[in-house]
């Protein structure tokens, strides 16, 4: 998976205007849970751990929502939990409802929070699943950009290969505490996050998962096996 940062001062793309667009934090948990499909009392939970929703509109239509994590954040598909310092925010769960997708709303929801957000925020770090390329698509075109390929290592534990360099990665490895691997990053990390999952789900170790026989023939950068 990418991780990927947009610093304070980073370039904020210009998009394309979207007529009746608009964005901002949403208080409705009902709404949310039904955007969502989820519990009331999920939503409740996530507003008392300080998960901050917003919700994207199209004159008054709510077609579209994320959330964005401002003291802890969990990243389930590799089971690592990260306390977020003062000025940081980690980006997470969104998506636009089917009948509105194909409009360019994800970006311009992701660029009204950069913008929304309190003026101390410097960082704010999402991570994009190779195989979903309509969000990394959404993602590059809001202004972010990926500083580390993020997946497992054979040992079954986190790694990250450093696509960037200097002060960026450095703080992507201290925020995950995680380490930063060198090497071919075929050999180094599991070339499908997916296979590495099912291996630790079904007991069997990491190394194990059918991406790591062949290595050198995988790509990172893509699931092979989704």
């Amino acid at each position: 998976m990418a991780f990927a940062i947009w610093w304070q001062g980073d370039l904020l793309p210009a998009l394309s205007e979207i007529n009746g667009f608009s964005a901002g934090i949403e208080d409705d948990a009902q709404l949310l849970a039904r955007m969502a499909k989820l519990e009331v009392s999920e939503v409740e939970r996530r507003l008392h751990e300080g998960h901050r929703p917003y919700v994207a509109r199209i004159g008054n239509e709510p077609v579209a929502y994320g959330w964005v994590a401002t003291q802890r954040a969990h990243i389930g598909e590799l089971d690592v939990t990260i306390a977020l310092p003062h000025a940081d925010r980690y980006l997470w769960d969104f998506a636009t409802l089917p009948a509105w997708r194909g409009r360019g709303i994800y970006p311009r929801l992701l660029q009204a929070i950069l913008v929304s957000e309190p003026s101390y925020v410097k960082r704010f770090w999402i991570i994009a699943a190779p195989e979903n390329h309509a969000s990394s698509a959404g993602i590059q075109k809001a202004g972010f950009t990926s500083v580390a390929h993020l997946s497992f290592q054979r040992q079954g534990e986190p790694g990250l290969i450093a696509t960037g360099s200097g002060e960026r990665i450095v703080t992507a490895a201290t925020l995950l505490q995680v380490p930063v691997l060198e090497g071919d990053p075929r050999l180094t990390l599991s070339p499908c996050w997916h296979c590495a999952i099912d291996a630790r789900q079904d007991g069997r170790a990491v190394a194990d998962a059918l991406c790591w026989p062949e290595p050198a023939d995988l790509m990172l950068a893509s699931c092979q096996c989704a």
